[in-house]
């Protein structure tokens, strides 16, 4: 009896201290995905991102012998849907940690969930500062939120541009409106304000009527916090209105597909970006972008990575980094200690990240980029809001 009771204690003991999902040869993650839909484009080719590299990793032993089990959760970029796949992601497939989840909506929506189960989430595919401000213990974000670019952008009117008649077009929801308020926060401290604000809806088809506002306001420069489609038809209808002041836009546009669908008439416009450019100019960078096709059409033959399927592979490579920093003895608590310890970390695509036990802001640099010919090219290097 006494030996029964001795092996039940160490049994207990054992399962006391095992961290959920994590074993022995592996540890089970979780991401949530728009797969079918329609924005499934988007969270198929960031899935890819994720598959791509975690795939890379077990081929070459895993994190310290353990390998990594993705299992991503459909939720079509429906928050009502995120809540009800994360849950089951956290409580029926006991995963360690979410990685990568898309969409702003969708990551608010399980944001406090996360964070009330002691749930490390490690990469959110959206753009708003609420993830990250305030900070929270296992909330970590990477890419930049719309508060910091909006800054940045007004930043880089007024002191690369020496632009002071700045116009701001943006849409009518949570997204456009905080890098509204960013920008005009920024510019307040030029003693400017801007020209002109716009609210429009994404819906909408026809901004003719707004263009004329616009016109009527002759600013030197114009910001759209809009997104692709919507983006190139505010372009449009300012050109044909005869305004050729130049567009900066938000990273969120910084796609092939903008250049694709917008032709001739995004030419010349300015947007931000975090990932570096991989161009002649810059062979540091080339050689990354390569090492990374290389790994992506591991999983992948033949085929390049969007930007959304980049934006997975950066989720998986920061969280890789993680682990390897958090030791074999993982627990979601080491895992979030060895997070806070990143400063301004380089990986194979992600460059500059900074945690701290007080910092969920992972990205506080950006660089401005150019449409020259019909490809992005940079204008500058990553700036600070200090620098």
């Amino acid at each position: 009896m006494k030996k029964l009771i001795i092996v039940l204690l160490i049994l207990a003991s054992v399962l006391a201290v095992a961290e959920v999902g994590v074993y022995k040869d592996k540890v089970v993650v979780g991401t949530f995905q728009a797969l079918s839909g329609p924005y499934a484009v988007i969270g198929q080719e960031m899935s890819k991102g994720l598959n791509a590299y975690f795939n890379w990793i077990n081929k070459n032993g895993g994190v310290y012998g353990r390998k990594i089990e993705l299992i991503i959760a459909d939720d079509q970029l429906d928050p009502s849907k995120t809540v009800v796949e994360v849950k089951r992601l956290v409580e029926s497939d006991k995963v360690f940690a979410i990685v990568g989840g898309l969409g702003s909506y969708g990551c608010l929506a399980v944001m406090d969930y996360l964070e009330k189960n002691g749930v490390p989430f490690v990469y959110q595919g959206a753009g708003t500062s609420l993830l990250v401000s305030p900070p929270k213990k296992y909330i970590f974000g990477v890419q930049p939120d719309y508060t910091l670019e909006g800054q940045l952008i007004a930043k880089f009117l007024v002191e690369n541009l020496g632009k002071k008649r700045v116009a701001v077009i943006y849409m009518a929801n949570d997204v456009g409106k905080e890098g509204q308020a960013a920008v005009k926060s920024r510019l307040e401290k030029y003693n400017l304000k801007p020209v002109l604000e716009v609210a429009y809806n994404p819906a909408e088809t026809d901004y003719s009527a707004l263009a004329i506002n616009v016109l009527n306001a002759n600013p030197d420069s114009i910001v759209i916090y809009g997104f692709i489609v919507d983006t190139i038809r505010w372009i449009k209808t300012l050109r044909d209105y005869g305004i050729t002041a130049p567009v900066v836009t938000t990273y969120a546009n910084a796609d092939p597909s903008f250049i694709t669908l917008g032709g001739k008439q995004v030419e010349g416009v300015y947007l931000t970006g975090w990932v570096p450019l991989a161009t002649p100019d810059r062979p540091e960078f080339l050689r990354d972008y390569e090492r990374a096709v290389a790994i992506f059409q591991e999983t992948y033959p033949k085929q390049l990575p969007s930007s959304y399927a980049v934006a997975g592979f950066i989720a998986a490579e920061v969280f890789v980094q993680g682990l390897l920093q958090a030791g074999p003895d993982l627990t979601r608590e080491g895992l979030v200690q060895a997070l806070e310890t990143f400063k301004h970390w380089n990986g194979i695509l992600t460059k500059d990240i900074t945690w701290g036990p007080n910092l969920r802001r992972g990205k506080s640099s950006m660089y401005f980029m150019k449409i020259d010919k019909g490809i992005f090219t940079a204008v500058t290097d990553l700036i600070t809001l200090e620098n």
